[in-house]
């Protein structure tokens, strides 16, 4: 498994990993649990959200609820490759951390884990909060049409719940390796460029790296933590 500590500016780093979209089969929630029918549920908003990312051109729904129940699904989709990388580690026993080549590895390293550590505490803050949010909303159930609430909140909650378990597996057991990468110290040198400039540079390390996502990711991070 492949993990990059990617410059997001020139003193910041976010933990990036690029995977295929999820094609695992969705189970059939026939005798299952509780539990159970929400990872059910997941992976089939997990499916929806995936193909609605891919749409050139999303139909419109023609209902309130219906819009509504779109613009979740979009929304899940940006929140897919935030967590993507927590997630797989879940089944991680080794990974590799690729770093910028004039970073110290072993403080790479640090950097890696303090967000890592940073990440576990806050999804399993907003785990509670989330729950609570979906045993709150299992009154809307009731209501014809799409449950967005519950549809929202069935997905954050096995989210993060996921994600928790990935940043705890990814402090605790999994083996790292730490390798410096040119490609990440051309990245973080385009922070000093002008716009136009940095947006191609940017395209250019995410195509060096065989990472089509890459640039939209450092981007919105960018802006983001601006």
């Amino acid at each position: 498994m492949d993990v990059y500590l990617v410059p997001i500016a020139a003193d910041r780093f976010e933990s990036y990993y690029e995977a295929p979209d999820d094609d695992e089969p969705v189970e059939s929630a026939e005798g299952l649990g509780f539990f159970g029918r929400l990872r059910v549920r997941f992976q089939t908003q997990l499916k929806e959200a995936e193909r609605v990312r891919h749409q050139a051109a999303p139909e419109e729904a023609k209902t309130f609820l219906g819009r509504m129940q779109k613009r979740s699904l979009r929304w899940l989709a940006e929140r897919i490759g935030e967590q993507r990388l927590l997630w797989h580690l879940r089944k991680a026993d080794s990974a590799t951390l690729h770093v910028d080549a004039d970073m110290n590895l072993r403080e790479a390293e640090g950097v890696m884990r303090a967000a890592m550590k940073r990440d576990a505490d806050r999804h399993l803050r907003l785990l509670v909060v989330h729950f609570l949010g979906l045993i709150a909303s299992a009154p809307v159930a009731f209501v014809p049409g799409p449950n967005v609430l519950g549809y929202l909140f069935t997905f954050t909650v096995v989210g993060h719940f996921l994600a928790w378990r990935g940043a705890r597996r990814g402090l605790n057991e999994v083996e790292w390796q730490v390798e410096p990468n040119t490609a990440l110290t051309d990245l973080r040198g385009a922070f000093v460029l002008g716009a136009e400039d940095r947006h191609r540079v940017i395209h250019d390390v995410a195509h060096r790296l065989h990472m089509p996502k890459l640039a939209r990711f450092v981007e919105q991070m960018a802006t983001t933590s601006a």
